[in-house]
């Protein structure tokens, strides 16, 4: 990740040892200076991740947005979380994720989210439809495109006047009716036997 966000250094030598990290890095002082920036800003927020006497770290958004390289919606992902059967809160503030997963699933399910998010971003109107969409295709691990046409036949999402996908319910309702009426199967032809 630091050689990814200091392209313009020479060269970055990294090891790690009994007493630490070590980098080391040679180049024009100015493009040294912005990487260092960086890999302190990575530092402090690492260091925000804590373990509690509950065993729950408290994870700062900045900090996954930074290792995941990518934005989310906070309060998805500690839905998700919860559903996948881990402990998750998101501070008032929305600020810290406070969770028993670890943080590289965290990292995982960010990124997930994300090119979720990408893929629906023309295909359906609202935020309630949206996070139903993606989280349906990572809890259930099928395509958006099949996430919609299941939505469509159990009647939980439909489209609207320009085309778009819309979900006339409570989104988390829907969502645990999906997975309920879904349940882990993976073809398409076995939800079809249901309904």
């Amino acid at each position: 990740v630091i050689r990814e966000k200091a392209p313009a250094v020479e060269q970055v030598d990294i090891s790690i040892s009994d007493h630490g990290l070590y980098i080391v890095m040679y180049g024009y002082e100015s493009d040294v200076k912005s990487a260092w920036r960086y890999v302190r800003s990575l530092v402090a927020s690492y260091k925000s991740t804590i373990k509690t006497k509950h065993g729950l770290a408290h994870v700062k958004v900045e900090y996954i947005v930074s290792r995941a390289r990518r934005t989310f919606p906070p309060r998805l992902l500690v839905e998700i979380l919860k559903r996948m059967g881990y402990r998750a809160e998101l501070s008032e503030d929305s600020n810290t994720i406070e969770t028993n997963a670890p943080v590289e699933k965290l990292e995982e399910l960010a990124d997930l989210i994300a090119k979720r998010a990408e893929e629906v971003r023309y295909e359906v109107r609202g935020t309630a439809t949206k996070y139903y969409v993606i989280a349906a295709s990572i809890l259930s691990g099928k395509p958006v495109r099949e996430v919609l046409n299941i939505g469509v036949a159990l009647g939980h999402i439909k489209l609207d006047e320009s085309e778009k996908y819309s979900i006339p319910v409570e989104w988390r309702q829907a969502l645990s009716e999906f997975l309920s009426r879904i349940g882990g199967s993976s073809s398409q032809t076995s939800w079809r036997k249901q309904y």
